[in-house]
């Protein structure tokens, strides 16, 4: 436990330096280097993954033509719609500015 604490106050100091040791970001700084320790200590827990086999070009599946592919992150298309016409009338209680 000493030790990550260690890590996180030196984090936490190059952080500071960094950015040009301004005053009063401690806890923003201590939080970075938290959050940078805690997730290098996730990867590092996990097991290695073992690569992937590389598919046979001539087996039956990679003859099936595949379906459309889903989009992962980025722009997703969004159905568009026109907004409502805009009425003349003006409403009694709202003032202009």
């Amino acid at each position: 436990m000493a030790e990550n604490e260690d890590r996180i106050r030196q984090r936490a100091y190059e952080i500071w330096e960094q950015e040009g040791r301004p005053q009063g970001e401690d806890m923003r700084h201590w939080l970075q280097a938290f959050q940078e320790i805690a997730a290098g200590a996730d990867t590092d827990s996990q097991p290695a993954r073992k690569p992937r086999a590389k598919k046979d070009p001539g087996s039956a599946k990679a003859a099936k033509p595949k379906a459309a592919a889903k989009a992962k992150g980025g722009a997703q298309s969004v159905p568009t719609t026109t907004p409502p016409p805009k009425s003349g009338k003006i409403v009694a209680n709202l003032t202009k500015h």
